[in-house]
């Protein structure tokens, strides 16, 4: 009973996230707040919910509402750096906001080495959530979605600016999905490179194809060609690479684990790994596969333990369970970093 009330409540809270009004109209187009796209009330507020992860280098952490107390948190990180600065990784989620993945994905990257800043666009009062609808087929929300996404890129970078801990030589750009496009055509010459995860440069509108990155600007670009939404709208079929070939130390890279997430597939994930980390000290050993260690496997029941993200945890028992043609249940995560599953 504890469980199904507790995600009861997890429906509950995304229903009514910060009390903001999602847009999930339909229809004509003039529906949508188009004024709340660059509002800076609304920016500043999805800058205050901002998710940050931080490094080892300053006590490696996850921070929500990270820049509720900006002025606070600067002085703590500064005196932990003792003056010197830190990588950052500015990232850009995609349709619907930060999710599981994308979290796990940001923890990740700081256990590179780097800062990493997603600013949280359901804190807004008024967002657009999901650019497509039940059968995956993208929708009028589209539009709005990626406004809010440039908008919001422009915002960050503009306070970032202002953050007395991080190198501006080594600052990257990360999008997902929708966030992937964004990263692709931001034309600033703030980051070393951007990452585009789930998007593979081809769109319907003509407008919004390729790569406008500045050419200094070096790109690492992972597609899946298994990818649900990609199947279902094939105006976005395609990878990057014919965008990148005039452009130096950039790579792009088509895998076949299905949906959006994909920039830690086994095989893009050293390749990333190695494109954002050429020019600063990694420890090695965040290059080892993130595959949890399985305790015990017999039967229905298999026992894993937390080795990096809890993401990855469920994702192998799910795994496990599918071999076995069943659905992965959870039944006991009481024991420290241990997690028993039954396949039923």
């Amino acid at each position: 009973m504890r469980r199904i009330t507790a995600a009861l409540f997890i429906i509950l809270s995304v229903i009514i996230h910060n009390g903001n009004a999602f847009a999930q109209e339909t229809g004509d187009r003039s529906k949508f707040n188009w004024q709340a796209v660059s509002d800076p009330d609304e920016l500043n507020r999805a800058w205050k919910a901002a998710a940050v992860y931080l490094p080892e280098s300053v006590g490696h952490m996850m921070i929500g509402q990270f820049f509720a107390d900006e002025p606070s948190l600067n002085t703590l990180i500064s005196n932990k750096l003792d003056g010197g600065k830190i990588p950052l990784i500015l990232y850009l989620p995609p349709c619907g906001g930060l999710m599981g993945n994308n979290r796990d994905d940001m923890e990740r990257f700081s256990k590179l080495g780097f800062a990493v800043i997603a600013m949280d666009p359901m804190a807004r009062q008024y967002s657009p959530v999901g650019c497509y609808d039940v059968e995956q087929r993208y929708t009028e929300y589209y539009d709005i979605t990626v406004a809010f996404r440039k908008a919001e890129l422009n915002y960050a970078v503009a306070r970032i600016k202002q953050l007395p801990w991080v190198d501006d030589r080594q600052m990257f750009l990360v999008g997902s999905g929708i966030g992937g496009m964004t990263a692709a055509h931001y034309e600033g010459t703030e980051f070393v490179g951007h990452v585009i995860e789930g998007w593979g440069c081809h769109h319907p509108d003509a407008n919004r194809v390729g790569i406008k990155a500045s050419p200094q600007v070096r790109i690492f670009a992972v597609v899946s060609k298994n990818d649900g939404w990609v199947r279902k709208n094939p105006g976005f079929s395609g990878d990057c690479a014919r965008f990148l070939k005039d452009r130096a130390d950039s790579v792009s890279m088509v895998v076949d684990r299905p949906g959006h997430f994909v920039a830690w597939h086994s095989r893009s994930r050293t390749p990333m790994i190695k494109f954002l980390t050429r020019d600063i000290a990694v420890d090695q050993a965040a290059l080892v596969e993130d595959i949890p260690l399985v305790i015990a496997a017999q039967g229905d029941l298999i026992t894993l333990r937390l080795k990096w993200t809890v993401q990855s945890i469920y994702s192998a028992a799910q795994t496990y369970c599918q071999q076995r043609n069943k659905t992965s249940y959870l039944m006991d995560n009481t024991h420290e970093g241990l997690y028993q599953f039954a396949c039923m």
